[in-house]
C-alpha cells in the first residue's frame, strides 16, 4: 500500500533537509523507493507466486 506524504515546500531562502533527514522521515512513514528492484532470490519468489497467473495470461493472450 503506498503512501502520499503532504509536505509543504521549503519556504524561498529555508535550509533544504538533507538527503539523510528525508532518509528517516520516509523510513518513519513506511516508504520505499518505488523504481527499486528486488534481489534475484526476491525475484524468483515473486514469479514463482504469480506462475498461475503469468500462465492463464499468456494462455488467454494465445486464444
Amino acid at each position: 500500500m503506498s503512501q502520499v506524504l503532504h509536505t509543504p515546500p521549503p519556504a524561498p531562502g529555508a535550509p533544504v533537509p538533507a538527503e539523510a533527514d528525508l532518509a528517516a522521515l520516509a523510513a518513519r512513514h513506511g516508504l520505499t523507493v518505488s523504481g527499486a528492484r528486488p534481489s534475484l532470490t526476491e525475484y524468483v519468489r515473486q514469479l514463482w507466486d504469480r506462475r498461475h497467473f503469468i500462465l492463464a495470461f499468456s494462455r488467454a493472450k494465445l486464444t
